[in-house]
């Protein structure tokens, strides 16, 4: 076999065929048929084929190339006006490379289309016949005049133009798909992928995945470590094919490997969390629309509360390869950095690496110290017998006051829920009208969905308002007489059972020099607890009867 650099002017030429990504319906997409039709040009006009054989790029003189010819890397300007310009397929560079060098004479190729459908790469296989490369079509004759010229002119105009048609095809089709609210592309880990109208459940992975969302709707996981319990329960992503390398996408073979699963990780989780198809929505680019031929997995309210966490900052309790520490991943310094667990002579502790500057002047704390300050706090958990007094000898004003608020703020939830009714009835009503007179079909979709979404917000908004309000002040007092046994109850708990009940009121606690000065609770016990002015600074003062009342009322 002669080497490259041993063909200098050589009197040979090379076949070039290439298979069309974007038209497998055409006969002449058949490499097999490319090839037969330029041996029996070469063998009409005794043209010799190159004795040539190179790994990735031919096969005795014959180039294989899979790729469409249509889809371009676009130009580059240089600052002294340079244009270059990159093309895709590697195949049709290195062809070039070669006759630039005049290795070979030229080359056979079935028809300009299988060469070039795009302006950039005929510009390329033009200069190569004015540098005087022989190039050889099977199926047409360019004489080398003006006239051959405007004909090879005009089949270039009808190439790139059959391309841009597919191109128009296709799209047109995914778009009428996505309108339908059908599924275009391959569905997440958790459905099985039978067609754009067909995305059933894999039974393999559905549980696992909803279990993912209820997990870190806790706000109690970070993505890493709900990442690891997820590849422990056996969840893996979707079976899908390596990416191939360079020599393998030169070579001519369907040469792909099989499909593998994965384990999940940190950010296949993120992926999982932030994709609306689990409520039965589709992404189209940066739109949002309804999806209608697979089943929702999740509720959308458990989604929403899933998207507020992720914007948060979230603290890990749930640690799957590490020691177990009562306040792992709760504690941190006035400076934001974070207390670390360390056991020492049987004894366990916690220590910060605060930022330079912290005035936390003591950085270690003994877990015994937390408990400590997390008893005092539970024990501000409920009203005196004072206060509980007070509050029922002034409960019929206070009930009056909030009644008012929650009248005049249902009046308003019903006006608004009348006219986003109103305006999704006109809507749908009038669609083929609004249609024919101009309106994009996206934007008709974007006004359904935000209307259908402001009808949902406000009846969430209604449940709140729905219980009387004698039933809310019983709700708030019975809440006190619960947790007024927490205080003794954490005290005598076991470890893992102090882990459960902080881990139930509180998200963060705050402390410098062993004594805890701030805390962020969780919904129900923030309430409570802000109410009371526990954080506010006021050293545990109480309102008066009115603000105690309402506020409870409000905070419930």
């Amino acid at each position: 076999m002669p080497k490259a650099k041993e063909l200098q002017h050589s009197t040979e030429y090379l076949i070039y065929t290439r298979k069309s990504t974007d038209d497998n319906e055409n006969q002449k997409n058949s490499i097999d048929y490319q090839v037969g039709e330029c041996l029996r040009y070469a063998e009409r006009n005794s043209l010799t084929i190159a004795d040539f054989t190179l790994k990735g790029f031919s096969e005795d003189g014959i180039i294989k190339e899979k790729h469409s010819a249509y889809k371009t890397a676009g130009l580059q300007i240089g600052a002294d006006g340079s244009i270059t310009y990159k093309i895709e397929r590697p195949k049709f560079k290195l062809l070039v490379d070669f006759l630039k060098r005049r290795s070979f004479c030229g080359i056979i190729c079935l028809s300009w289309d299988r060469i070039s459908r795009n302006d950039q790469d005929g510009m390329v296989v033009k200069h190569l016949e004015n540098e005087g490369v022989a190039i050889c079509f099977v199926q047409t004759l360019y004489e080398r005049t003006s006239s051959g010229a405007l004909h090879r002119d005009v089949d270039g105009i009808f190439s790139a133009h059959y391309s841009r048609v597919i191109s128009e095809k296709v799209k047109a089709a995914y778009q009428k798909l996505r309108a339908e609210g059908k599924c275009t592309y391959i569905s997440p880990i958790g459905y099985l992928d039978r067609g754009s109208d067909n995305k059933p459940f894999d039974p393999e992975r559905v549980s696992l995945v909803k279990r993912v969302f209820e997990l870190y709707s806790k706000g109690e996981w970070s993505l890493h470590q709900l990442a690891k319990w997820a590849s422990e329960q056996g969840l893996t992503t979707k079976p899908s094919r390596p990416k191939r390398t360079s020599e393998e996408i030169l070579s001519s073979e369907d040469n792909f490997h099989e499909k593998r699963s994965q384990p999940v990780n940190h950010k296949s989780i993120e992926n999982i969390l932030k994709n609306p198809f689990y409520i039965g929505k589709l992404k189209v680019g940066d739109e949002i629309i309804d999806g209608k031929f697979h089943q929702p997995l999740i509720s959308i309210s458990l989604f929403n509360k899933v998207q507020q966490i992720l914007k948060e900052r979230n603290v890990s309790i749930h640690y799957i390869d590490k020691d177990f520490f009562t306040y792992r991943g709760m504690i941190r310094c006035t400076c934001g950095r974070s207390y670390s667990p360390y056991r020492q002579k049987g004894i366990n502790y916690y220590r910060s690496r605060c930022r330079e500057g912290c005035m936390n002047t003591d950085v270690n704390l003994k877990e015994t110290q937390v408990d400590e300050e997390i008893e005092k706090l539970l024990g501000t958990l409920h009203f005196t017998d004072e206060e509980l007094t007070e509050i029922e000898s002034h409960a019929k004003e206070g009930l009056e006051i909030t009644a008012q608020k929650r009248n005049t703020a249902l009046d308003d939830l019903h006006a608004r829920q009348r006219r986003a009714y109103a305006d999704l009835d006109y809507l749908k009503q009038n669609k083929i009208t609004l249609l024919r007179n101009g309106t994009p079909i996206p934007e008709y979709n974007s006004d359904i969905m935000r209307l259908e979404k402001e009808l949902e917000t406000i009846a969430v908004d209604m449940n709140v308002y729905r219980e009387a309000e004698h039933e809310i002040l019983k709700h708030v007092l019975t809440f006190s007489e619960l947790v007024k046994s927490a205080r003794l109850y954490y005290k005598h708990a076991l470890d893992i059972e102090k882990k459960e009940i902080a881990t139930q009121v509180f998200s963060e606690l705050t402390f410098s020099n062993k004594k805890l000065s701030h805390y962020t609770a969780k919904e129900g016990y923030d309430a409570l607890l802000k109410c009371r002015f526990v954080s506010s600074g006021s050293g545990g003062g109480i309102r008066t009867h009115d603000q105690l009342i309402n506020s409870q009322l409000l905070c419930h």
